[in-house]
């Protein structure tokens, strides 16, 4: 018998579709290994997006060849895709947790610095109040006079004088006595401030004491508060001069 020739059928496979899929695959791997770490894993998005490229390539030659080695394309697609998100949603939404983060640590300064501008304000407010009641009570400013005065250097000038007594209990290592000088309708056009007593570290005057309670203070004899920047208008004599400050010693 005469033995018939066998027909053989080969199948060719869509190599390039399946090569390309295998690298996408491997690729997108590589970049979910480092996808996941916040901001260090949007270096594994160029990653991705090549083998999201690659896997396109692979899938159109694939449809091109009658849908032949589809399926690692799109597995190594699926990957990319997954490592081009993972990075993208870590990194964003770490990002939005630090920014709120901040936010608040922002508030919550803002609302203790707030805190303590009104304990400062609130501080600074009560001293005022004891250092006026102090001053209206127990500090008479009196024998205040006003004129024009006979300096050796600038000769005529507007000059100064007044005591002060301490009625009080306290000592005080400060008092500022201010000056408004006025025109002939008794407007104010001057003002002038004075430390008649001043205590401090950096002074080795003889002066640097403190007007202790019961004591008086006045200027030596033959000196007087100038008052060069009056202005001409100024009339002599009219003032209104008030003790605008003071500061407690230490010592009680």
């Amino acid at each position: 018998m005469t033995q018939q020739p066998q027909e053989v059928i080969l199948t060719t496979k869509n190599t390039a579709s399946l090569t390309l899929g295998i690298i996408a695959t491997v690729v997108g791997v590589l970049a979910l290994l480092i996808g996941w770490v916040p901001f260090l894993g949007l270096l594994a998005v160029p990653v991705a997006i090549v083998g999201l490229s690659l896997a396109f390539i692979g899938v159109v030659i694939a449809l091109v060849k009658n849908f032949k080695g589809i399926g690692m394309p799109i597995l190594g697609g699926v990957i990319c895709g997954i490592a081009f998100i993972v990075p993208v949603v870590s990194t964003g939404g770490t990002s939005a947790a630090i920014t709120k983060t901040i936010d608040e640590t922002h508030r919550e300064m803002e609302s203790a610095r707030m805190q303590l501008q009104e304990e400062q304000k609130r501080k600074e407010q009560e001293e005022a109040a004891v250092k006026n009641a102090y001053i209206s009570k127990h500090l008479e400013l009196y024998d205040v006079q006003a004129r024009y005065m006979d300096s050796l250097l600038d000769g005529k000038v507007p000059g100064v004088l007044f005591k002060i007594r301490n009625k009080g209990e306290k000592s005080l290592d400060k008092v500022e006595v201010t000056v408004y000088f006025k025109d002939s309708t008794g407007s104010v056009i001057a003002e002038e401030e004075y430390l008649p007593v001043f205590v401090s570290e950096y002074s080795f005057s003889g002066d640097n004491k403190p007007l202790k309670p019961g004591y008086v203070w006045q200027m030596e004899s033959g000196k007087f508060y100038s008052a060069k920047s009056v202005p001409t208008e100024w009339r002599e004599g009219y003032i209104e001069a008030r003790i605008t400050d003071i500061r407690f010693s230490e010592e009680g």
